[in-house]
């Protein structure tokens, strides 16, 4: 995540930078300070980079457009990223609204340069936004999703164990830590969507989670899963699982 903070006063840009860096630290964000604020170089940067970015902006900003209308261009390029106003302008906190910037606060300049009562601000936001951040990240967790009739199922990828095709059926058995489900699925249909790495698929019955794998005895053709499953695969079935093993090496 980039961090930006425009606003065109240098000292208060400056002591921005050491007061939100240290809160960002001091909360264990993971981020990288922009060096960019003026307005088109804030744009150029979030359009080559992805979001959601953190933006703390200058509500009157005397460059060719202000803090609102940034944060509107803005969010053409990063929908999800936190804007956060920091201005001595509380009278224009209705036109961020009508802007449909959605900011996710406003810190008042009046305690500017007092650290006692400006980074209590600062660290109330941040940490709404560290909630807010936390939120997005199980969202984007990756899942696999499939229709068998009337049932939905969406599963995420960490918790599947392995899949396994039901001979002489156009099903899938899906194991994951802690359920077993029976899908009307073929395997290859659900192969396709495992394709994070996480998956070892070249079995022509089996898609195996390889960090479900707790042990594999080549020579007897057994993989132990985390769950104590046993699979049992012939010798030259299993010498693929070798081969990509020694890939990795």
């Amino acid at each position: 995540m980039k961090v930006f903070i425009s606003d065109d006063q240098e000292p208060q840009r400056l002591w921005l930078n050491d007061v939100i860096t240290k809160q960002l630290d001091d909360l264990n964000f993971d981020y990288e300070l922009a060096p960019a604020w003026q307005p088109a170089d804030v744009l150029a940067a979030v359009k080559a980079s992805r979001g959601p970015n953190l933006y703390f902006l200058d509500i009157v900003l005397q460059r060719e457009i202000n803090g609102i209308q940034l944060a509107s261009k803005i969010r053409d390029y990063d929908p999800d990223g936190f804007i956060v106003y920091v201005t001595v302008r509380d009278d224009m906190m209705p036109a961020t609204l009508d802007a449909m910037t959605t900011p996710t606060g406003f810190i008042s300049k009046a305690n500017m340069f007092d650290v006692v009562h400006f980074a209590p601000q600062v660290r109330q936001v941040l940490e709404v936004i560290k909630k807010r951040l936390n939120c997005l990240q199980r969202e984007m967790e990756p899942t696999l999703t499939i229709q068998s009739g009337a049932l939905l199922l969406t599963l995420k990828l960490k918790d599947i164990v392995y899949c396994e095709k039901v001979h002489g059926l156009r099903t899938t058995r899906i194991i994951t830590t802690d359920q077993a489900y029976v899908v009307h699925k073929n395997l290859n249909t659900i192969k396709a969507q495992l394709t994070n790495g996480r998956f070892f698929n070249e079995f022509q019955s089996y898609a195996l989670n390889l960090s479900m794998v707790v042990s594999v005895d080549f020579n007897k053709g057994v993989i132990r899963m985390i769950n104590g499953d046993r699979l049992t695969f012939s010798r030259g079935t299993i010498k693929k699982l070798r081969a990509y093993y020694q890939a990795q090496e």
